[in-house]
Formats: C-alpha cells, structure tokens, sequence
C-alpha cells in the first residue's frame, strides 16, 4: 500500500507530524518522508529542544540511560563528569602529539 499511488506523501516536517490524527486500524492515508535518516534525526531533535518543559534529558553513554535534569545539583553532576572528559581527552591529545 505505501508504494502504490494510493497514499498522499508529504514531507516530514515534526510539528505537522506530530498533530496529525492517526488510525491504526486502517492503512495510512498520509505518510511522511524524508530524505533520508539524519535529516529525520536533525529534523526531530531540532522540534524537541524547541518543546518547553520544566526539566532537561541527559544521556549516560556509559549506563545506557537517560537521567532527568531536574535539580542544579544533577546538573553539577553532569557538568562535573563532562569537565572530568574533557579533560582526559586533552591528555590523550598532549600524548598523541
């Protein structure tokens, strides 16, 4: 059904998207396309941090986890551990030159 000329295809656009009414008992009359993944992921990250919301995300690569920056001693935290990074990627950098 999506490859056949019965669908309307837009392009994806995040605000559109995400206000169009779905139906999950039937096939989609609109489907929204992009040009390929990374311009999805730029699109849907660009609409995200335009979202308000009382608090901020932080991704722990370490833990595979998504920790809630929702007071400024958490925020510390985070910036402490990016601080304590950064720094030992300058000193790889001093050792590889």
């Amino acid at each position: 059904y999506a490859l056949s000329n019965k669908p309307e295809y837009k392009p994806f656009d995040p605000e559109v998207t995400a206000v169009h009414p779905y139906q999950d008992q039937a096939f989609q009359p609109v489907y929204f396309i992009a040009e390929n993944f990374e311009d999805a992921k730029a699109k849907l990250q660009n609409y995200t941090m335009r979202i308000k919301k009382p608090f901020s995300l932080h991704y722990d690569p370490f833990t595979n986890s998504i920790e809630i920056m929702n007071t400024p001693q958490k925020v510390k935290k985070a910036l402490c551990q990016m601080k304590e990074e950064l720094k030992n990627l300058c000193l790889a950098l001093e050792n590889l030159s």
